[in-house]
């Protein structure tokens, strides 16, 4: 039996009265009968999803919801929710989903249901979405109706910002890429909604090798009527160099109606998109660089200083999660080794390779690990506490110089 763990991370957002939702659902699920559910995906929104695709046969899963102990009624106070062919059942922090077995053909059904806790005043909300298909297995499906050209989009590459705004042609890792979406005649209407909107329910960005995605339109019809989103302009960096592969889906009633792609080629520099040369005296800024298609790790990246006319900079881990003190240099270490070895490799022992920089700190470190490659030398170095109590000077972060 497959068990999986879902994290469903929220992205803030404020109504009229500036309310923010409550903290992420962390998630964990298991399909009782693989042969007939399986695990769609999650995305990543203002209230983010969760997706499971059933046949006709019976099917069971079981939602754990890890970091809050009781789930909220799921509709009008009741903790069960019939759609008819699928019921679900709110026990403590558990969602019992049930796929009775239907014999009969009937029409492809979808179902998004709200499931939410209390998280103090506020209220953390996941969506689930179940779809299910109960045609005939042996028919062959039926030619879906070609789409009219108003439905389809296109994602583009608007801009991009440079990493200390180095004067290039060519993005690279840690640059700032902006994405736009416009209709199939490239035609961009920065305010309101273009006419492809009104075909979809949502379009989700994704890419290959990335382990999230980002939704760039939703339409959700609640009581209160139906709210609508759109970023029609969006921005990311990326942490590692080559073909980002991505993709620009509209989805309706759980199904994908249309879909585009688009191949953004990043170019390494001396090292991600650090480019030996520019040196700044004052006033030098320190980038939080983000990946919407991977909001595991954020990095703070130093613009290139200089220590006796000697060029440095630094990385370090960003905890954007609010781990405790005592967790957060753990996730910080492999927050680096993600980001080193998505680039030049393992690590080697650091042993004796610092006599080969110049600009390191004269006490309070240790080098871990050591990395190179043509132009530029790397250390991860271990800042160590120097009061035992004060767990918050305890960090792990990248030192970075040329080879000279």
């Amino acid at each position: 039996m497959p068990f999986m763990t879902l994290v469903c991370l929220l992205f803030t957002a404020c109504n009229k009265d500036d309310i923010l939702p409550g903290g992420p659902m962390l998630w964990t699920y298991e399909i009782l009968t693989p042969e007939s559910v399986e695990y769609e995906g999650g995305t990543v929104g203002w209230i983010p999803k969760e997706c499971f695709k059933a046949n006709g046969n019976e099917g069971y899963i079981v939602m754990t919801c890890e970091n809050f102990d009781v789930l909220n009624p799921i509709s009008g106070g009741s903790y069960t929710y019939d759609c008819g062919w699928a019921t679900l059942k709110a026990e403590a922090n558990q969602l019992k989903i049930h796929f009775p077995r239907q014999v009969a053909e009937a029409p492809d059904a979808y179902e998004e249901i709200t499931i939410s806790t209390n998280d103090g005043k506020r209220t953390a909300s996941t969506i689930i979405c179940l779809s299910r298909t109960f045609k005939d297995e042996g028919q062959p499906d039926p030619e879906p109706e070609p789409l009219p050209e108003e439905a389809k989009f296109k994602m583009k590459k608007a801009y991009f910002t440079p990493f200390m705004h180095l004067d290039t042609q060519f993005p690279a890792p840690l640059d700032l890429v902006t994405f736009r979406i416009t209709d199939i005649n490239d035609n961009y209407t920065p305010l309101g909604f273009p006419e492809f909107t009104q075909y979809y329910d949502s379009i989700i960005w994704s890419a290959e090798g990335f382990p999230h995605t980002f939704r760039v339109y939703e339409s959700n019809t609640t009581e209160g009527g139906t709210e609508t989103h759109l970023a029609t302009e969006w921005s990311s960096h990326f942490f590692k160099s080559g073909t980002i592969k991505n993709n620009l889906k509209g989805y309706r009633k759980g199904k994908v109606e249309y879909e585009t792609s688009l191949a953004v080629r990043l170019y390494e520099r001396d090292f991600l998109g650090i480019e030996w040369g520019t040196i700044v005296l004052q006033s030098p800024q320190n980038l939080t660089t983000y990946c919407l298609l991977d909001t595991d790790y954020e990095y703070q990246v130093y613009d290139i200083v200089a220590k006796d006319y000697n060029p440095f900079s630094k990385i370090i881990p960003v905890n954007h999660k609010q781990l405790s003190d005592s967790d957060f240099p753990a996730a910080a270490q492999k927050a680096i080794k993600t980001l080193m070895e998505n680039n030049i490799g393992e690590g080697q022992n650091a042993g004796g390779k610092e006599n080969l920089f110049k600009c390191l700190p004269e006490e309070g470190v240790k080098a871990e690990l050591y990395w190179e490659n043509k132009t530029t030398r790397i250390l991860m170095l271990h800042q160590l506490s120097t009061d035992p109590d004060d767990l918050t000077q305890e960090k792990y972060y990248l030192h970075v110089e040329p080879k000279q």
